[in-house]
């Protein structure tokens, strides 16, 4: 950890970006005034970060050509976890195997009503296994045995599911009008892209564009910069790791608003000068790979 000269520690990864990317602020003022500009949807879901996480996994439902989010179908019963993806216009196809790891989409697209359903199941537990990833490495076996034991953990609140899906049907409906198919035409969807060996996750990979859904508030400086270094360590990795990634992408549901860049040209413009991509991963690489190792992302 490196410590500032006014005694107050800095993470190394934020002061290597900090320090190769000096325009940050420039990206950030150009953001907001695009989001100001923006029709804002009125929503308030009753809890945040779990509104976020079911709209992710609604989006990455409706994208992908074959089941994905294996890790959190893995720790449900096999029977219930080929309902959902049945529910999710998910099924076996001619040449997949029975297994449900290997369903492909068939038919055409499902009711938003039963997306939520799969969507909000899946994000409780997503929510179980973040909560056993800090404290043991079987996470998975034991979100298996607890969810036997206690099927209405993926249930949660009656007030609260009501409640949320009531907003996620307004998040759909404008998801609907138009982002599904532009995400559709970059290319073929690789949900929860894993990056070096583990230690970071992408929202998406869309043929060469890296996606970050953002559900949330994007109207403070602070979260805006958060963002800024999401998407540049995503690109950076991205590339180390050896995907022909070309853009790099934001979309904003709150805002209706999806934001994309050219990695080279927005890397380049943030420097100040022409970077050497390949260099500059390898040294981001390097920052992340030195530090305590994160638990894998659910």
């Amino acid at each position: 950890m490196i410590v500032r000269s006014d005694g107050v520690s800095q993470d190394p990864v934020g002061a290597l970006l900090a320090e190769a990317f000096p325009y940050q602020h420039v990206l950030r003022a150009d953001i907001a005034a695009d989001l100001r500009r923006c029709p804002v949807l009125l929503i308030d879901p009753p809890n945040k970060s779990f509104f976020g996480h079911v709209v992710e996994l609604a989006i990455g439902l409706a994208l992908c050509d074959q089941s994905p989010y294996l890790r959190l179908l893995h720790c449900l019963d096999h029977d219930l976890a080929a309902r959902l993806l049945d529910m999710a216009g998910y099924g076996p196809t001619n040449t997949a195997a029975t297994a449900y790891d290997a369903w492909g989409r068939i038919g055409s697209a499902p009711h938003p009503a039963r997306v939520f359903t799969v969507a909000s199941r899946l994000a409780h537990v997503r929510n179980l296994l973040n909560d056993l990833d800090r404290h043991c490495s079987d996470s998975v076996d034991v979100a298996q045995h607890l969810l036997k034991q206690y099927p209405r953990l993926l249930n949660g609140r009656v007030d609260e599911t009501y409640h949320t899906r009531r907003v996620f049907r307004t998040v759909w409906a404008s998801y609907s009008s138009g982002f599904h198919s532009a995400f559709r035409s970059y290319g073929s969807t690789t949900a929860q892209l894993s990056l070096l060996d583990g230690r970071r996750h992408a929202d998406f990979l869309l043929g060469t564009t890296v996606l970050e859904v953002k559900s949330g508030r994007l109207d403070e400086d602070r979260y805006l910069d958060e963002l800024i270094r999401q998407i540049l360590t995503y690109a950076l990795l991205a590339r180390h790791d050896g995907h022909r990634v070309t853009h790099v992408a934001v979309y904003a549901v709150r805002y209706q608003r999806l934001l994309r860049y050219r990695i080279d040209e927005l890397l380049n413009q943030l420097a100040g000068t022409p970077i050497d991509l390949a260099a500059t991963g390898a040294a981001l690489a390097a920052a992340i790979t030195d530090r305590p190792r994160r638990r894998p992302a659910a």
